[in-house]
């Protein structure tokens, strides 16, 4: 529906350039009392933990391995030969359960199962 107050052969007033004062309001506009004090703190902690990860040398990884530089491959290279290969079983039943003869149903996989004791290197608090 057209405009009736619409003349096509009046001409359109001049377009005013904004100055400085208009800009700053506009800039400001819509924002709340604290904006620019939230936003100063929140740059804030982003140095400060940016400083304390440089600190700590912590780099965040996907893989979750350390560095390169702190990897120790001769030790670990030593403790491959020394100990025998570790396999991964499921617990399925605690027979005993909370006494010094308690005995663990555990079952490895496409192997077999087996009831065994603890390990020396091994708490019962870590078996779930």
């Amino acid at each position: 529906m057209p405009d009736p107050d619409f003349n096509p052969d009046e001409k359109e007033a001049p377009i005013k350039a904004l100055d400085e004062t208009d800009i700053a309001f506009l800039k400001n506009y819509g924002l709340g009392p604290y904006a620019a004090p939230i936003k100063k703190v929140e740059e804030d902690i982003k140095s400060i933990q940016k400083k304390v990860n440089e600190v700590c040398g912590i780099k965040e990884s996907d893989t979750g391995l350390a560095p390169p530089s702190r990897w120790d491959l001769v030790s670990d290279k030593q403790m491959m030969q020394e100990e025998q290969p570790l396999q991964v079983a499921r617990c399925t039943k605690i027979i005993n359960p909370g006494t010094d003869e308690a005995k663990y149903v555990i079952n490895v996989k496409q192997i077999a199962k087996f009831v065994v004791g603890l390990g020396d290197k091994v708490a019962p608090t870590d078996i779930e």
